[in-house]
């Protein structure tokens, strides 16, 4: 098996879907980060900082800066929770509600557009893996499993 191709790949998927996104996103003035988490918000709101941050392995300062500018362009609002007043609660804006679905298609459109000329079985088989991959990728423990890995040959 050819790994570093492999590795190529998954760089030029991840480069190009970033390009694609942020170029649908360019009529919201929205940056990649800040599409991931609105796409994330809808399925989760209410959701707090800290919880998108670990939805979404990411960064919480990177979250946090990503929430201010949604809040700056009229995306999301944040509650005081009822329970713990530390705790800010996430939801996306009347104006944001507007935009679901043009930004749930955005991801579609990619897909259907790279999805283009492949059998619904192969599809489907490439839908399967890369939830699997993904799944396992979150498994691991970042550095404490890299070593093993590295022995292993995994």
């Amino acid at each position: 098996m050819d790994y570093v191709s492999i590795g190529r790949c998954f760089t030029i998927l991840h480069r190009r879907s970033q390009a694609f996104v942020t170029a649908a996103c360019a009529r919201l003035h929205l940056t990649y980060s800040e599409y991931v988490l609105m796409i994330r918000l809808y399925d989760a709101e209410g959701a707090s900082q800290e919880e998108l941050a670990s939805m979404l392995y990411l960064d919480k300062a990177v979250v946090t800066r990503s929430l201010a500018s949604l809040e700056q362009k009229g995306m999301v609002r944040r509650e005081q929770d009822g329970r713990d007043r530390r705790i800010k609660r996430i939801y996306p804006t009347e104006f944001a509600q507007t935009q679901k679905a043009y930004l749930q298609g955005i991801i579609r459109a990619w897909v259907r557009y790279l999805a283009a000329g492949m059998e619904q079985a192969e599809v489907e088989t490439t839908i399967r893996g890369f939830h699997d991959a993904a799944k396992r990728a979150c498994e691991l423990r970042i550095p404490d499993d890299v070593a093993r890995c590295l022995e292993k040959g995994e």
